[in-house]
């Protein structure tokens, strides 16, 4: 006997209910839907007649996704040849070549040496290093921008490096928080160069203050492991090479005289100008060092130390100098270069060596030849040879 056929009927659960009732508005209490509908009119009162323009209509929302699921693009300046390691193992990951290998731990320059973008590569690699430790302990300030293909394909708009960075330090299997346009936006290139020559540099004062101001938090932060190892903690929380540090290093340490030189314009840049506060220091201490920034002081100009050390250690002479001639552009020559001058006959040779050519009439005015001038000295020599082939 066939039974028959139970018709069951779904019901329910007190949760589907909970969330039909907050759907309709039933679930919130009076003064929640009064709340929101006053939060409504303001948002609604601070719109003009700007809200139509790119800065505000663009749709965009901000969502944590997969890193595996973002892509470089190809077209982007800041694109490196980049390939994936299939799987971790060490075999698949050594025989990668001819691109950059970026996973958890390894960024690698991979391209030939003669290849076109090698030494391009080798900087921007330096440069994502430096970004890394600074991700390492702070949080990502300037979002990855991305447009969303697909659920799975988020091609970047702006943050190749960013992107490399946080894929060196954790891989792609990684959560990270993303701007996500909607679409693709029409002006995705003039977006790119807008991120790419946005970001201008700080002035020298202003920089010499930000990086006083870093330290001075990584000190109060770190208490003593920071005094323990200050070098290697402050280029690793504040991204920079040894060569930096030890620059902004010794412009803190004179900063009482250095940072009027420098918000006055007398000193428009911070390469150069530590080392030659070294030169200085190296020369006579920090008296020296003083003096040579006093007379930048004085002369209103960047100075190197060499010209003012040159007129502190001059003594002064009665005697008029002697005008030296002016010196050519250019190297001068150490060494005399034998000409390329084909000899027909071993005579020519042979006259050379055994006859005082300065007797002989060839067309040579011994008496204005320099001797210590190595150019005239081998014009010279390429003029007798090929008059004695001649003969």
């Amino acid at each position: 006997m066939v039974k028959p056929r139970q018709r069951r009927v779904k019901t329910s659960s007190p949760q589907d209910d909970l969330i039909s009732e907050f759907s309709e508005g039933q679930g919130v209490s009076q003064r929640s839907r009064e709340k929101l509908d006053a939060l409504k009119e303001r948002d609604k009162s601070k719109e003009s007649d700007v809200h139509d323009q790119p800065l505000f209509s663009t749709s965009f929302e901000v969502d944590r996704i997969l890193l595996n699921y973002i892509q470089p693009q190809v077209d982007n300046p800041r694109y490196l040849p980049v390939i994936i390691p299939p799987t971790q193992k060490a075999e698949d990951i050594a025989a990668l070549s001819d691109c950059v290998v970026c996973e958890k731990g390894i960024l690698e320059n991979r391209l030939s040496k003669d290849h076109a973008r090698y030494a391009d590569v080798e900087r921007e690699i330096l440069a994502i290093k430096e970004l890394a430790e600074t991700l390492r302990h702070n949080d990502l300030i300037h979002l990855i921008t991305v447009w969303r293909a697909n659920m799975s394909n988020y091609p970047i708009v702006a943050g190749h490096r960013r992107y490399y960075a946080i894929r060196f330090l954790y891989g792609g299997m990684v959560k990270i928080k993303v701007k996500i346009y909607l679409k693709k936006p029409e002006n995705v290139h003039i977006l790119r160069h807008v991120e790419n020559f946005s970001r201008a540099a700080l002035s020298p004062p202003d920089a010499l203050k930000s990086y006083m101001g870093a330290i001075n938090e990584l000190r109060s932060y770190l208490g003593e492991e920071y005094e323990k190892n200050k070098f290697q903690l402050t280029c690793s929380h504040l991204g920079l090479s040894k060569s930096k540090y030890y620059r902004y290093e010794k412009l803190v340490k004179y900063e009482a005289s250095v940072m009027p030189l420098l918000v006055d314009g007398y000193v428009t840049q911070l390469k150069d100008f530590p080392d030659e506060i070294s030169k200085a220091e190296n020369k006579g201490g920090e008296d020296a060092v003083h003096q040579y920034l006093k007379a930048i002081l004085d002369a209103k100009e960047f100075l190197p130390f060499a010209d003012v050390g040159q007129r502190n250690v001059e003594p002064e002479s009665a005697e008029p100098e002697i005008q030296k001639a002016p010196k050519s552009r250019g190297r001068a020559k150490k060494f005399i270069s034998f000409p390329k001058v084909e000899v027909a006959q071993t005579s020519a040779i042979k006259r050379l060596l055994s006859e005082d050519v300065t007797k002989l009439d060839l067309g040579i005015e011994w008496d204005s030849l320099d001797l210590d001038d190595t150019k005239q000295l081998e014009d010279v020599l390429k003029t007798i040879i090929k008059k004695l082939s001649d003969a």
